[in-house]
């Protein structure tokens, strides 16, 4: 016959050309009869040229068949390479299955379990133990040429499903029991046997329940009996642990590496106690253990299907018959129903996400898996006859107890049948793991053709009939759904789902709003390596998708699961804290809040998770300490340990705690600006004064104490400046200090264990002394640093001066910017009656009586363009919010300005805080409403700014991003939650900073 290009267009061919000399060479090969019948074939399927082009690939291997073979061939092929594209590859490669095929005597009938492993093991008993290679050739070889038999049993010959899915499971078990044969010979030989004998290898999920399918993982535990050590061989002698688990190695190795023949199955081990956390293989006593102990509900729900697959049947039973208590409970126990909801919670939320895929979308196969498993949790432990594996089986058993009635069974049966078939189909395609519908329009259709219906449309209409009905069956059988009990994300349930492939799970997280989704699924896997966490395996969903909810919606994603992954890391024992975080909400949405909006305060926590306590009993909700009871709980707590070296040890940790508290009600929003600053400097004043306090300790150990001529003792003051001195301390701030003492210098000390020095020494290393106890690294971590350079003639003068030497040097030496410098001065810790009067005497006179020097707001406009150009290092990249244009110093500058104007006459503007001193200068009418107002909003503005961007990285950091991510993670710190948050934020604060700096030229610039 002749095929035409025209009449073959006509049929629905798209390549007729290709299609037509490719029939022409069939008739040639095969006889005109045959190539007419592929060619009728496949113009009844969706994909004719690709019909006919699979039978041109194994054209060879069909010549010479003898006529009955060649006709059951063309009878069963069409519509196999019409649903698959993975069988014409194989058949190209092994050319002999084609006779086999045609040959083999159980294509139109089950396969027997035992003729299936008779099978295995003749194609493997001859394999040497040593040949690991061949062990790997032979099970592949045999596993593809059974994946073709039922291919065309389903594809071409419609076997009933129930009987498919025995076939691919004892095909399973056959794999499995042949390779722990040669297992046990290949590590008999090298190790001998325990002296404890018994393995067996448990299945679970279908292949426990008999319904395996062409892609499916075997879900195995592998179990042995007890300890003891093998009798040793020509590697010698093991201990059972090692050596069972080297056959668990074993197994798997043979069943899961793809070479060159493909593989034969993905193994699954997490349904294992603990899970990816637990050993991979593990002993009768301790399994008992760990069920009895740990066991939760969805360990209940997979044992349901357990049953031995390979090894010891009689090991197998007695866990199993031991465990009935665990699985099958005689009484319903409100703890069950709890665990069922909140399984049937973790399907509901992941079968939201996954409308396309037929068995975890809505109305899918898990979902009358479920509706099938929940019935027999409730009712089996009365009802033994409920205690079946297989699904279709036990769903029958429930109708004849009368929990189901019987048009229900019929159409959750027919349904679940109808999924399978699909299910099946869409793996058949490219050996595959996938349920996904494809969402082409090609591809719907050759899905659609191939299990039998005209068109996508009339599928659809039929799958949706089936998922309709499983949806209602599954929502009506306990209750309200996810939906009314957790937040509504399904994104983050299938990102939770080890069921799906890594890439589906990555998808889902980006989508979610995960910038570094690969990383962020590998932290979700250490998390599930955390024993008892409700992260394992996906088992706990429900919990799991609320913790992560709430990660997921701080402004950092990425950071809140890395570190909330580290904290559970870093202990010993998290399952009771993760009992905190599950039933207390209130505590995990603060924790994670800190996680997500600080790795400053984040590593604090880090190195203390103890502090978790704390935090779930609200001790670090009181947001507002005044100094007084600071100073007082630092001392209390100061006053245990009796040696001064446990008290310096102890300070790191107070202030860290104290500093958490004050982050934490920062970033909660119970605190403004300035409290978070005098909060910050009442915990530096605290800690300032007891460092002080122990180095004059043991300064007068050494040296006795420095005396007056009167006896009475000589002072010493430590004078905070900077914003320290402004009560306007930030987080990572440096201290400005000065150190000044009063009295003579040369006068000699009364003497101690070391003799007598001047007063100056004595007061000199007194200060050596208490910066290092500040500024010397811990293990808690440092105090602070410490900045001296403001001090006469700076880092060139002496550390420590006199009361006459620091009014010396600021009569006669000290330049402007020193004086300006000193409207921060206050006392910090020491001698405060020195200051009094080291303040009227000194400070006052010299930074607010004298008049100001000739050409002052120029000289001051220099210094702060200097800075400008100098060090706030600003660009189209980055902004500097304190020494960029319109930064805190041009609001800083300008009332320090106008502070020493103003300030001889108007006492109230002195204050040596930055606020106070604006509001002092608006009342004495020194600046108007409308200009303090703009100083006020933009200090408070970029000193939020500041402590967000300082809150967020672990070290001080100057400045601010101007795109991308970091600026829109900067920006829903800030409380910025528009859609483009980023751009928003950078516009505010480009205008703030533009109303400052023409409020400081109009102050500074007005008479140059």
């Amino acid at each position: 016959m002749t095929w035409t290009e025209e009449s073959l267009r006509a049929e629905g061919f798209e390549n007729p050309k290709r299609a037509a000399k490719e029939l022409g060479a069939q008739a040639e090969s095969l006889g005109a009869s045959a190539a007419e019948r592929i060619h009728e074939a496949a113009k009844k399927t969706s994909e004719p040229d690709e019909v006919v082009a699979a039978f041109d690939r194994i054209r060879e291997g069909l010549q010479g068949l003898p006529e009955p073979t060649l006709c059951r061939l063309l009878d069963w092929l069409p519509a196999v390479f019409h649903a698959s594209t993975f069988v014409p590859r194989q058949l190209v490669t092994r050319p002999g299955l084609l006779r086999w095929l045609a040959g083999s005597r159980t294509m139109t009938r089950e396969k027997p379990r035992d003729h299936y492993h008779r099978e295995a093991l003749a194609a493997t008993c001859r394999i040497a133990p040593t040949d690991a290679e061949g062990l790997h050739r032979r099970l592949r070889r045999y596993k593809y040429r059974e994946y073709l038999r039922l291919m065309v049993r389903d594809a071409a010959l419609r076997a009933p499903m129930a009987e498919l899915g025995r076939e691919h499971t004892a095909l399973a078990e056959a794999l499995i029991g042949a390779a722990l044969a040669w297992a046990e010979r290949s590590l008999g030989a090298k190790y001998g046997t325990p002296d404890t004998p018994g393995f067996c290898i448990l299945g679970m999920g279908k292949l426990g329940g008999e319904d395996l399918n062409f892609s499916s993982d075997v879900d195995l535990i592998y179990l042995y009996r007890g300890d003891g050590h093998t009798t040793g061989g020509t590697a010698g002698a093991l201990p059972n642990v090692q050596y069972f688990t080297r056959l668990g190695e074993t197994v798997t190795q043979a069943l899961t590496k793809v070479t060159a023949e493909g593989f034969c199955y993905r193994v699954d081990l997490n349904l294992r106690p603990q899970g990816r956390a637990g050993a991979m293989v593990i002993s009768l006593p301790a399994a008992l253990s760990y069920y009895e102990t740990f066991g939760r509900m969805w360990e209940r729900a997979a044992f349901l299907k357990a049953r031995v697959v390979a090894g010891d049947a009689e090991l197998a039973n007695e866990l199993l018959s031991d465990l009935s208590p665990f699985i099958w409970r005689r009484s319903l126990d409100l703890s069950a129903v709890d665990g069922l909801r909140e399984l049937k919670a973790q399907i509901d939320l992941r079968g939201k996400a996954s409308a396309d895929d037929v068995k975890l979308g809505p109305g899918g196969i898990r979902e009358v898996e479920f509706f099938v498993n929940a019935l027999q949790l409730l009712q089996g432990g009365k009802d033994a006859t409920l205690r079946e594996a297989r699904t279709m089986r036990a769903l029958r058993k429930l109708e004849r107890a009368g929990f189901v009635s019987g048009p229900d069974v019929d159409a959750l049966e027919e349904a679940y049948v109808f999924l399978r078939r699909v299910e099946n189909r869409l793996q058949m395609l490219e050996e595959r793991q996938t349920q996904a519908l494809p969402t082409g329009e090609r591809e719907r259709r050759r899905l659609a053709t191939s299990l039998g219906f005209a068109d996508w449309d009339t599928f659809g209409a039929e799958l949706e009939r089936h998922r309709r009905f499983v949806l209602g069956a599954f929502n009506t059988l306990l209750g309200q759904t996810a939906r009314d009990e957790l937040p509504d994300e399904p994104l983050l349930a299938l990102a939770l789902d080890p069921d799906l492939s890594p890439q589906e799970r990555q998808a889902a997280l980006d989508k979610r709003g995960f910038e570094n989704p690969e990383r962020a699924l590998a932290e979700l896997e250490r998390l599930a390596r955390v024993p008892h966490s409700p992260f394992v395996d996906g088992g706990a969903g429900v919990k799991a998708v609320r913790l992560l909810s709430e990660l997921a919606q701080t402004p950092d994603p990425d950071q809140a699961l890395l570190h909330f992954s580290d904290f559970l890391a870093r202990l010993h024992q998290p399952e009771g804290y993760l009992a905190l975080l599950t039933s207390m909400p209130r505590a995990s949405r603060r924790l994670f809040n800190l996680f997500g909006q600080s790795d400053y305060l984040s590593r604090i926590f880090l190195r203390h998770p103890e502090l978790l306590d704390a935090l779930v009993q609200a001790q670090l909700d009181e947001a507002v300490k005044s100094p007084e009871r600071i100073r007082q709980e630092l001392s209390a707590r100061l006053a245990r340990p009796p040696d001064a070296e446990t008290k310096h040890g102890a300070m790191p940790r107070f202030k860290n705690e104290e500093v958490l508290r004050i982050g934490l009600n920062d970033i909660g929003g119970d605190l403004t600006v300035p409290e978070v600053a005098r909060q910050l400097t009442a915990v530096a004043d605290a800690i300032l004064d007891e460092c002080l306090f122990l180095a004059m300790e043991e300064q007068r150990e050494r040296y006795g104490l420095p005396l007056n001529a009167s006896g009475q003792r000589e002072g010493l003051v430590v004078i905070a400046m900077g914003k320290l001195g402004g009560y306007e301390l930030g987080y990572h701030s440096d201290l400005d200090l000065i150190f000044v003492y009063s009295g003579n210098g040369q006068a000699e000390t009364s003497g101690g264990s070391r003799g007598a020095i001047t007063h100056h020494e004595y007061f000199a290393k007194t200060v050596q002394r208490f910066m290092t106890l500040l500024q010397v690294q811990l293990r808690e971590g440092h105090l602070y640093k410490i900045d001296a350079r403001l001090r006469p003639s700076g880092n060139q003068g002496a550390l420590v001066v006199s009361q006459d030497a620091f009014r010396e040097h600021h009569q006669k030496r000290a330049q402007l910017w020193e004086r300006q410098a000193l409207v921060k001065a206050r006392p910090a810790a020491g001698d405060a009656t020195h200051f009094q009067a080291l303040r009227e005497e000194v400070l006052v006179p010299l930074v607010y009586e004298r008049p100001l020097p000739p050409g002052a707001a120029a000289e001051i406009d220099r210094l702060r363009t200097r800075m400008e150009r100098e060090l706030a290092h600003e660009s189209a990249q980055q902004l500097n919010p304190k020494l960029g244009q319109g930064g805190l110093v041009d609001v800083e500058f300008t009332v320090q300005y106008l502070q020493l104007v103003h300030g001889r006459e108007h006492p109230r503007v002195r204050s040596t805080n930055t606020l106070a001193a604006l509001e002092g200068l608006q009342a004495e009418g020194r600046l108007s409403p409308e200009d303090a107002e703009v100083l006020r909003e933009g200090y408070l503005f970029l000193r939020r700014v500041e402590n967000r961007l300082r809150l967020v990285h672990a070290s001080s950091l100057a400045h601010m991003p101007t795109s991308g991510r970091p600026l829109a993670q900067l920006a829903r710190r800030m409380g910025v939650l528009r859609a483009d948050p980023g751009e928003t934020f950078l516009a505010r604060y480009r205008a703030s900073a533009a109303r400052v700096r023409d409020v400081y030229a109009r102050v500074l610039r007005a008479s140059r």
